[in-house]
């Protein structure tokens, strides 16, 4: 890529679209309780009903496990019945557990958190099966950028002001904050009621016309289940390098400038993300996962956490372009009928790999010691990115800009990219 390969008008181009802005603040504003409820769950189950971190883990894994579950589930029913039946379900449901979740016992807890996972907002699908379907593909790569790096803004604002609401005041008004929250966000996207269907697509079922769904094995190729291992990657490696950050830096007596060391990896991928969607060449998300394991490999070399601020900002750097490249790569790699089902998958696939990579980091931190944390993680990142050349080679996607696949026929010759 080279300087005049950057172009800023995509941009302009996406915000001009009608309704665009509206997804990508709602999308914003929608995180801000996902990313915060998890911290403030886990204190609750240890500060409030006096467990160890073990079993606020235990429960950590148990929404994980319902909403790895449930959003493929979510996603086809999208697909099927449309988004307001789902987000008025998946809001009434979602609100209901974080009302109730600080007046239960851990026991009932447990399960409830399963279920609320199953049946949680799915505000990560729902946002980009929108920006799909309101985008020329040519726009797809920066809106899915733009959605990135709200991805980015509201995981740096939720845990920060979940803590700070439950230290100020109960574990009980914090959750009743987030379930607030998230019902305004789920009213907002009942309201907008953003398209979730092609243009074309939505043509056709307007005329009462029977769009063909393709089965699972007709889509669900080599390359995109290599697309998918890319994205589990992803969340491993990004998880992990959370993880590793809070350990060295524990490890070290600085913890007063760890909100530091984040701002500066979060700032790394805004920049990332944003320089991402702006370029005309397209990077694989093959290449971009081996160059964001890759930068973490290093960054346990650091011997002071000014040098760690530094040597982290490269692998910031790739965090959100590989987050917006997996999606974009596989709305152009898979038909438009199932989108909302592979959109929901791609989901699944995220919190999967965000569910392995702190534990497996964690791991390497207690037998090795703190500084393991990034070879681990980066060890990691390359092995997976291995494991997908080998399921689906080296292939090209449809290009950015070309027709879109005939949407229940065709199947992808390629999900990973150049």
């Amino acid at each position: 890529m080279n300087g005049s390969s950057l172009s800023l008008a995509v941009y302009r181009g996406v915000l001009a679209r009608r309704g665009v802005p509206a997804v990508i603040l709602i999308g914003l504003f929608a995180r801000i309780p996902i990313a915060a409820a998890p911290v403030v769950l886990t204190l609750h189950v240890v500060l409030d009903l006096g467990h160890g971190y073990g079993l606020a883990g235990l429960l950590g894994a148990a929404f994980a496990v319902g909403a790895a579950v449930g959003a493929p589930l979510v996603g086809r029913t999208v697909d099927r019945v449309g988004l307001r039946p789902v987000v008025a379900v998946t809001t009434v449901a979602s609100t209901a557990f974080w009302v109730v979740a600080p007046h239960l016992e851990y026991s009932a807890l447990l399960p409830a958190a399963l279920l609320a996972g199953l049946l949680s907002l799915p505000v990560f699908s729902v946002t980009r099966q929108a920006l799909a379907a309101m985008l020329t593909p040519e726009l797809r790569r920066p809106g899915f950028s733009l959605d990135s790096m709200a991805v980015e803004m509201s995981f740096a604002v939720g845990p920060a002001a979940g803590i700070a609401l439950y230290t100020a005041t109960t574990a009980a008004t914090t959750l009743t904050a987030v379930a607030g929250l998230v019902l305004v966000a789920g009213a907002a996207l009942l309201v907008l009621d953003p398209p979730v269907r092609d243009p074309e697509l939505a043509r056709t079922l307007a005329a009462g016309e029977r769009a063909e769904r393709p089965r699972l094995r007709s889509w669900m190729s080599r390359p995109v289940a290599a697309l998918l291992l890319v994205t589990s990657a992803a969340t491993v490696t990004v998880s992990g390098t959370d993880t590793a950050l809070s350990a060295v830096m524990t490890s070290w007596d600085a913890v007063p400038h760890l909100g530091l060391v984040f701002a500066i990896w979060c700032i790394a991928s805004l920049v990332g993300g944003f320089v991402f969607g702006a370029v005309k060449d397209r990077p694989s998300p093959l290449l971009v996962l081996l160059l964001l394991a890759g930068t973490a490999l290093p960054v346990s070399l650091a011997g002071s956490w000014p040098v760690l601020a530094l040597l982290v900002v490269p692998t910031g750097l790739f965090c959100a372009p590989l987050m917006a490249g997996t999606a974009e790569a596989l709305t152009h790699a898979t038909p438009a009928t199932v989108r909302g089902l592979v959109l929901g998958v791609h989901a699944s696939a995220l919190t999967l790999g965000d569910a392995f990579g702190a534990p497996l980091t964690g791991v390497a931190v207690d037998r090795f010691g703190a500084q393991w944390g990034f070879a681990a993680v980066g060890a990691a990142g390359l092995a997976l990115a291995a494991l997908a050349l080998l399921v689906g080679g080296w292939r090209v996607p449809a290009a950015a800009g070309a027709a879109p696949r005939p949407s229940s026929s065709s199947l992808p010759e390629a999900a990973l990219s150049r």
